[in-house]
């Protein structure tokens, strides 16, 4: 759930600022807030002995009763501590405030995320999109190692740490939602309830087998919009319950550049990864890596090795 409006959002973060000054757990310091989200707010806060910025992710108090809200809220600091790669915000703590809200303590990042981004630029290039998918998919390599689907990949939760986007200024965020590979159908529909409408793969809104290339589906839908400037699949006059049909039933128009034109090879890995079958998809991050790089858009000089994180 997001903040659509304005007087909830200003509400919410009235409430956030409360908390400015005060020490948690004996140990950081509320400095300022970063930002309010559907589950969380998150503060600047200072490690009082270490002298080190940090950002406090506290889940909100709405739902500080709710079980299912609180189960979620830990599983996200457990899945980034498993998981450790650059392209992947680092969880470096986490509690419990009064021994009841839990909170997690992040790596500070200074910057925007790529939803503010275009908000801005309306689009990207070719060369900054593709290493926007590149970074994107070695982060994404590095879950599935570790058996993890994200499975709410959007503009918002792709954070870009520097002006010029280069490898090693993309961080993922927010696996609040993310899954545990099984290989079985989801039953209780969270994904439907958790997800975010213009971004979900087909197999998530049908109930379907959540596995990795679901992720590659997610990378498909931001790309598309980073190149277009727009959502692959944007609500009808505005009624957000149009999203879901148009994603099972129609096929997105082929990419084309808002700022330049886009390689055919590229415009075709974009169709595969957001195709309505799974198996039609590239069958790994990995995969889609060699794709990328098979394309030679961007110099491999200024392209690292992949590095996948293995179990320790």
């Amino acid at each position: 759930m997001g903040w659509q409006d304005p007087q909830l959002l200003a509400q919410a973060l009235a409430s956030a600022r409360q908390r400015i000054g005060s020490v948690v757990d004996g140990k950081y310091r509320v400095a300022d807030v970063i930002g309010v989200g559907g589950m969380g707010v998150v503060y600047e806060a200072k490690h009082l002995y270490l002298d080190r910025i940090v950002a406090l992710k506290v889940l909100h108090p709405r739902y500080e009763d709710a079980h299912d809200a609180a189960k979620r809220f830990l599983r996200e600091a457990q899945t980034l501590g498993r998981i450790g790669h650059r392209a992947i915000v680092q969880v470096l703590d986490g509690g419990f405030l009064d021994g009841t809200t839990p909170y997690l303590v992040m790596e500070r990042l200074v910057g925007e995320n790529l939803a503010e981004r275009l908000r801005r630029r309306r689009a990207l290039r070719v060369e900054p999109a593709v290493i926007v998918l590149r970074e994107m998919l070695k982060g994404l390599a590095a879950a599935h190692a570790k058996g993890i689907v994200h499975c709410d990949l959007k503009p918002e939760n792709v954070f870009l740490i520097d002006k010029t986007i280069a490898p090693g200024s993309v961080k993922l965020l927010d696996f609040g939602i993310a899954r545990m590979v099984k290989g079985e159908r989801e039953h209780e529909g969270e994904l439907r309830a958790y997800g975010t409408a213009e971004y979900m793969s087909p197999e998530q809104i049908t109930g379907g087998t959540i596995d990795p290339r679901t992720d590659l589906y997610g990378v498909g839908a931001v790309v598309y919009e980073a190149l277009t400037g727009g959502a692959a699949f944007a609500p009808k006059a505005g009624v957000k319950s149009t999203v879901f049909m148009r994603i099972l039933r129609e096929v997105p128009p082929r990419v084309v550049g808002l700022r330049e034109p886009v390689p055919d090879e590229l415009a075709d890995l974009v169709e595969r990864l957001l195709a309505k079958s799974a198996d039609v998809r590239p069958q790994s991050a990995q995969d889609a890596i060699f794709a990328v790089d098979e394309m030679q858009i961007v110099a491999p000089t200024s392209l690292p090795s992949i590095r996948v994180a293995t179990k320790r």
